[in-house]
């Protein structure tokens, strides 16, 4: 009797081991499945958010653009903000012409801005050029059809076809298929340049310290003075060419940029034409000011001081 009782207690032992186990497999399916439902539910829900903030920014580029041009924001100095809600939109302002257009700009003056960025100066003229050789081929000039003023016939640029395109820029990203640009050249050039301007004047008061550097370096090669302008009151908008920059964040943190480069008609009453309409981004070491104390957008924008 001995032997069956010994092996009908193993046999109960075993079974309670297998519910307990079981029990710990079932208790950590529920524990994952809950913690799966939990992150479904993070990420909808912050899903939402982005989608609201990118709703908010889309629409503060036109409010912006529309509150400039009616003279409810005075400056390019200043960040503009107004709160919808407890999110808040603030909008930046500048001229596009404060940006160095790379279809006009001369070789000199991109070798210039490419040096500010830190690109050494070898490589930055290699880059100029081939920008220049870039926007510039398939013209007459390069199919050796222009006449040099001594009479001589130029030399035929020689460029990979599926390298470049023929033809102007059309997007300031395409200088990402210039040999040597990478990604962190073009991260600290990509505020500074523009194909929309179609203008070789750069707005200095309102350009960014690599733009009125790579200016003084080429106005140094010219032997021409840079010295700004005093400042004037901001001219009547008449048609102007304005980057807009949106930011908008929830109040969840959630955060969204717009970057738009919009041509304002001359009629007051016309639709502004959007030439950019893109996603930016935080710059590198960008503080986002203090916007609580912001009005409501449906009352206007409150100027706060750029970081």
């Amino acid at each position: 009797m001995a032997g069956p009782r010994r092996s009908s207690s193993k046999d109960r032992g075993a079974a309670l081991v297998m519910v307990l186990w079981g029990a710990v497999v079932m208790s950590i399916i529920a524990a994952a499945a809950a913690q799966q439902a939990s992150t479904s539910a993070v990420v909808v829900n912050a899903g939402a958010e982005l989608t609201r903030a990118r709703a908010l920014a889309d629409g503060g580029v036109r409010l912006g653009w529309g509150a400039f041009a009616d003279g409810r924001i005075g400056n390019f100095v200043d960040t503009w903000a107004c709160r919808n809600g407890e999110d808040a939109l603030m909008v930046q302002l500048r001229p596009e012409t404060s940006r160095i257009d790379i279809n006009v700009a001369s070789a000199e003056l991109l070798a210039a801005l490419f040096a500010a960025a830190g690109a050494s100066r070898p490589s930055a003229m290699e880059m100029a050029e081939a920008a220049v050789t870039y926007r510039s081929f398939g013209s007459d000039a390069d199919q050796g059809n222009a006449i040099e003023p001594d009479g001589a016939e130029p030399e035929p640029v020689e460029i990979k076809a599926d390298e470049f395109q023929r033809g102007p820029f059309q997007t300031v990203e395409e200088l990402g298929y210039l040999p040597g640009m990478d990604v962190n050249l073009f991260r600290a050039i990509a505020d500074d340049i523009t194909v929309h301007s179609r203008s070789s004047d750069i707005t200095r008061r309102f350009a960014s310290a690599n733009v009125r550097k790579a200016d003084d370096e080429l106005a140094r090669l010219e032997g021409r003075s840079t010295d700004d302008p005093p400042a004037a009151a901001l001219p009547a908008f008449e048609g102007s060419l304005l980057n807009v920059r949106a930011i908008a964040v929830t109040a969840s943190g959630a955060v969204f940029v717009r970057d738009a480069v919009v041509e304002g008609p001359i009629d007051p009453d016309g639709e502004p034409a959007m030439l950019r309409f893109v996603q930016g981004r935080i710059r590198a070491g960008e503080v986002l000011p203090d916007a609580r104390n912001a009005q409501p957008c449906t009352q206007g924008f409150t100027a706060i001081r750029r970081s």
